[in-house]
């Protein structure tokens, strides 16, 4: 059994956990709850994991240094393979979507040679355990519109903005 291990801090888009199983991140949760709930939510989900920093501090370094606006080459080894094949190709597609850019749910469904799988790629889409990380708030309807996103779609604004990603204005 791989050793699982944990880092709960607080960062400008709220509360973040980081989770790796065997030295490969598997999920980045964001909320707004305080740390000491997180940790004792984690402790019941993950009762043999260690709380350690040290394993997560090149991560950590690159998350804020995105937060604060730098370019960031998200080079993190990732462990995908708890998701479905189908979601763990979309993924794959979101990890090539450049800094800076937008692609729609459409676009993505055709990258893996579905012409009309825009919903099914929204529900894995949705379904990404490593937001910002693999970049699921690149991705926006093929109207331009915004979309959703799992963290609430003003997490997935902000995080648009700091990449100065400038949408469409919705017609009226």
């Amino acid at each position: 059994m791989a050793l699982i291990e944990y880092v709960i801090y607080e960062s400008s888009v709220g509360t973040l956990s980081l989770i790796a199983k065997g030295g490969r991140l598997v999920a980045l949760e964001m909320t707004q709850e305080d740390e000491y709930k997180l940790a004792r939510l984690m402790n019941v989900r993950y009762p043999q994991a260690a709380r350690t920093e040290k394993p997560f501090n090149r991560v950590r370094l690159l998350l804020d240094r995105y937060l604060r606006g730098q370019k960031v080459d998200f080079d993190i080894p990732v462990d995908i393979s708890a998701e479905t094949p189908f979601t763990q190709k979309v993924l794959r597609v979101l990890q090539g979507i450049p800094y800076g850019e937008v692609r729609s749910y459409l676009w993505v469904g055709k990258q893996l040679g579905y012409e009309i799988a825009a919903r099914a790629v929204g529900q894995a889409v949705k379904r990404n355990p490593i937001p910002i990380i693999i970049p699921c708030h690149r991705v926006i309807r093929e109207d331009g519109t915004i979309g959703g996103f799992s963290q609430g779609v003003n997490i997935k604004r902000r995080l648009l903005a700091i990449e100065k990603v400038e949408l469409p204005r919705p017609h009226r």
